[in-house]
């Protein structure tokens, strides 16, 4: 294993993110405003209502909704949204029940002005649906009335919100690197970055942001990010550094990211980043807990904000049953062949769908049903769409068929000796779609007099190491023997041979597979898990066997960090911080950590 450097993330990612996830409206308890990205299937879901209920409720005939409308979600709400009254009331006075965003106009397309925060006294002026206009700290503006409750009038008019206040001497240090802006709002220019704790002059509040000195530049940061160190100033309520955790539920979907979210390592604002998730990138959420879904990017796995993803393309209520030109299940007749060197998978029937992946030349695809010019296919463990002008369909023993010989290569094991290119057909002329690396394991299926075929294309012979007469798993088996000799070495950092007195996790693996005569390079454990090494990635609902390789992240530093030999479904063997021995995948600390498995 490498140490890794630490990762600096900019206000941009932290403050545009996190603290507008923690300050945006959400939807009302009786009713929901549609949002951009909404269907019917993902609101019903978040309030635990049935699709049929929810159209039932309002009156709907199709799935249609528009962005902007009011849906009910009980029969006591209301969901017109066109027409609403304007009631005014200046002398009502109301009280925020969780830090609420104050909007130039009734929706949340509108600018925010300020953030008010839980517990403040506002005044109402007029109210249009689910929006009421009030006024605060001397600003007039629009926030979601499902977060005001009434309170009681008072003869004596009750400051709203911090004065703002010019202390002499007042400052404070930064608690991460702080975007310094023209004005008190996030889409205002920024001046410069203050670096992580750096001084800055607090020279007034201004309801969540403090206009500061830095240096020789005068500009707004929010003062939630700032740790005061001179005379008391009107602060805002903290963070939580430990938020409550709701209950989890399992589920498996695939999203996109509306923008640059922050993954953090709890489902809460309060936990620590894990990293920055670009605008626009596919997620796979494995759980949901409260308004927080559990994702996985680039190897690394956390908790973001369910306000900043898109589902891709509505799950189905029911298990997907194969159609009859499924050839991948069941069907006896035909094959579906893919006819280009490299097809996207989308994850809906249109070009304009986020690719989640991609198929090569020759590969046989488990086809679910087919409509207006679209295979729908099963790819990994979930579905998505190919465009059916680039597959083939062929009858099983067609001439039509690769000219390559099929066999049985159960008893043999094929590695590349170096890296080379995967090719379209079998020669060194046609179009390459893929590589392996140096002691990548072959799924052989066929071969032709100079190369093998595999799943992913056709590779040439001579770039190919065969052991004959081992299938894979005795070669499995064959790393477990051989690291059952050292059982009880010490840990040695960066060390893959026993002639340094121990070995550390990674150079555990690369040691016993290359005396098993599998030649593989040494790097560490985020490398063999993300690159092509051993290869698919295995969830950790996978059912492992022994010689598997098991991984988990977050033990010494953020993202895939350890791994270990499987010797049986929960036991596996590894070099740990007391040295080479056993452990359990059921002991708290390493379930926790897991991350899924491999099958070289």
């Amino acid at each position: 294993m490498n140490q890794k450097s630490g990762l600096a993330y900019s206000f941009a990612a932290i403050a545009a993110v996190s603290f507008l996830a923690h300050a945006d409206e959400a939807s009302a308890a009786s009713t929901h405003t549609v949002r951009s990205g909404d269907s019917l299937w993902s609101i019903s879901r978040s309030y635990n209502l049935s699709v049929s209920a929810l159209k039932s409720l309002n009156g709907l005939n199709s799935d249609v909704i528009r962005v902007g409308q009011t849906l009910k979600l009980s029969e006591g709400s209301s969901s017109s949204t066109a027409g609403s009254s304007l009631t005014t009331s200046s002398t009502t006075k109301m009280t925020t029940t969780d830090a609420l965003n104050l909007r130039s106009g009734a929706g949340t397309s509108h600018r925010i002005l300020l953030t008010i925060p839980k517990g403040k006294i506002v005044t109402t002026i007029q109210t249009n649906g689910t929006w009421t206009k009030v006024s605060y700290g001397g600003q007039t503006g629009w926030v979601h009335n499902g977060y005001l409750k009434k309170t009681s009038t008072s003869t004596t008019p009750v400051p709203t919100t911090p004065p703002s206040v010019t202390p002499s001497s007042s400052t404070a240090k930064t608690t991460v690197n702080l975007n310094l802006r023209a004005s008190n709002s996030t889409n205002a220019s920024i001046l410069t970055t203050i670096p992580k704790g750096k001084t800055v002059t607090i020279l007034k509040r201004e309801g969540s942001w403090s206009q500061v000195k830095y240096g020789t530049r005068t500009g707004y940061v929010a003062h939630t990010y700032l740790t005061t160190t001179g005379p008391a100033t009107p602060s805002t309520p903290a963070i939580p550094s430990t938020p409550s955790t709701p209950t989890e539920n399992t589920l498996n979907q695939q999203f996109v990211t509306t923008a640059n979210l922050n993954m953090r390592q709890g489902a809460g604002i309060g936990y620590a980043l894990v990293a920055t998730i670009p605008n626009g990138t596919t997620v796979k959420a494995s759980k949901k807990s409260g308004n927080w879904y559990y994702v996985t990017y680039n190897g690394k796995s956390g908790y973001v904000s369910a306000s900043y993803l898109k589902q891709t393309s509505t799950t189905p209520s029911e298990p997907i049953a194969p159609n009859d030109g499924d050839a991948g299940a069941g069907n006896t007749s035909v094959d579906y062949i893919v006819n280009t060197p490299s097809l996207n998978v989308r994850a809906s029937a249109t070009t304009n769908s986020s690719i989640i992946g991609s198929v090569k030349a020759g590969q046989t695809l488990r086809v679910v049903q087919t409509s207006n010019g679209w295979h729908q296919i099963y790819y990994g463990n979930t579905t998505g769409f190919v465009s059916s002008a680039y597959v083939k369909s062929v009858p099983k023993g067609s001439t039509e068929s690769p000219s390559w010989v099929e066999g049985s290569y159960d008893q043999h094991s094929f590695y590349t000796y170096r890296p080379t290119v995967i090719r379209s057909q079998a020669n060194e002329s046609s179009q390459v779609v893929g590589s392996t690396v140096r002691g990548e394991l072959l799924n052989v299926v066929g071969e032709t007099s100079t190369h093998y075929r595999t799943t992913s294309g056709y590779i040439l012979k001579s770039a190919v190491t065969q052991i004959n007469g081992q299938s894979p798993q005795a070669t499995r088996l064959a790393t477990i023997a051989i690291a059952q000799k050292y059982i009880g070495s010490p840990y040695v950092w960066a060390s893959s041979s026993p002639s340094n007195g121990g070995f550390d996790c990674s150079g555990l693996i690369y040691y016993v597979f290359n005396q098993a005569g599998v030649s593989i390079p040494r790097t560490n454990v985020y490398n063999y898990w993300t690159g092509s090494y051993f290869g698919q990635q295995l969830s950790e609902s996978f059912t492992p066997k022994a010689g598997d390789l098991v991984f988990f992240e977050n033990t010494y530093t953020a993202g895939p960090s350890h791994m270990g030999i499987m010797i049986d479904a929960n036991t596996f063997i590894h070099s740990g911080s007391s040295g080479l021995g056993y452990n359990k995948i059921q002991e708290p600390y390493w379930q926790s950590r897991l991350i899924g498995y491999k099958r070289p």
